[in-house]
């Protein structure tokens, strides 16, 4: 397993560019719903991100160079961090709000914090650690206000399971992305590949064959979904988690709902609230007081 390192500057500017690359797939995905179900925008996202990087990985320095016990490795990562998470995110959100979707997905920085203590020699549960997560919670509590917290454990508690599920899963795979040596381009793209097959029959299964072709705004939406927050962002994901650690990366994706807002506010021409403002620097704050909590070996970004 890779040994992580405190983040650096330049990995907390990764970290919220890959939040920031994040939040603006949720704008996107509106758009590619207009013309295909969520199963099938799931998967022409990452198919395009799996040929968008095929090139880069075939042709580069290492190539593939991948053993059949990685392959299993990276099979299974694939199904945790593409397309069981996928799903239940797309199924639970036509129970739940978008507020109490970004509560529940506050929680997996705690998930992180506690698997990571079981899991790996280095990142163990520490008092800088715990208050960045609590820190992390209050901010998103700030952003998505005290109703979503009254509405948790209504009728749609089944969805509300998934959404937890789903940040479990993206947990589960960011452990195990620390036991794989490999490149991060390669890598992506094997990991892409399997999940574009499997979400492919599913969508085949669930959906059927789309009868027509996806108009000019969701296509170019699923050209952005694809490129960016598929390709790029799990590029950046994989080198993250194995540079700063999976409590780190959890803590620095709790930045996503504030961006999501100050997407919304350019998209849609809607208000930036400063209870949003006082969110971010709330998330951001955690980080910083997260990288205190991470032993700092030798870096070249420090």
């Amino acid at each position: 397993m890779t040994q992580i390192s405190r983040a650096g500057r330049l990995d907390i500017a990764l970290l919220i560019l890959t939040a920031l690359i994040w939040a603006s797939a949720f704008a996107a995905i509106k758009f590619a719903l207009e013309d295909l179900g969520p199963v099938w925008t799931a998967a022409s996202r990452v198919t395009i991100g799996f040929v968008a990087l095929l090139p880069f990985a075939f042709f580069g320095k290492s190539g593939f160079g991948v053993s059949r016990k990685s392959l299993g490795m990276i099979f299974i990562i694939a199904m945790l961090i593409t397309v069981i998470p996928f799903v239940m995110i797309s199924w639970g959100l036509q129970y739940i709000e978008s507020g109490i979707t970004a509560l529940l997905m506050g929680t997996t920085p705690f998930m992180a914090m506690i698997l990571g203590h079981f899991f790996t020699s280095d990142e163990s549960i520490n008092r800088y650690k715990l208050l960045a997560v609590v820190v992390g919670m209050i901010g998103i509590l700030t952003i998505v206000g005290p109703d979503a917290v009254a509405n948790l454990g209504s009728n749609s508690f089944v969805a509300q399971l998934a959404i937890i599920g789903a940040g479990f899963c993206y947990v589960s795979g960011g452990i195990l992305i620390r036991k794989v040596d490999m490149k991060p381009i390669p890598f992506t793209a094997l990991a892409l590949g399997m999940g574009a097959v499997c979400l492919i029959v599913l969508a085949i299964m669930f959906e059927g064959v789309p009868d027509k072709f996806p108009g000019l705004n969701a296509s170019l939406a699923l050209l952005w979904l694809g490129f960016f927050p598929t390709g790029l962002a799990y590029i950046l994901r994989f080198y993250l988690v194995r540079k700063v650690g999976v409590s780190t990366f959890a803590i620095g994706m709790n930045t996503i709902p504030v961006f999501g807002i100050i997407f919304g506010a350019i998209l849609l021409n809607e208000a930036v609230e400063i209870k949003t403002i006082i969110a971010l620097c709330l998330v951001v704050s955690g980080l910083f007081i997260a990288r205190l909590g991470t032993p700092k070996l030798e870096t070249k970004n420090d």
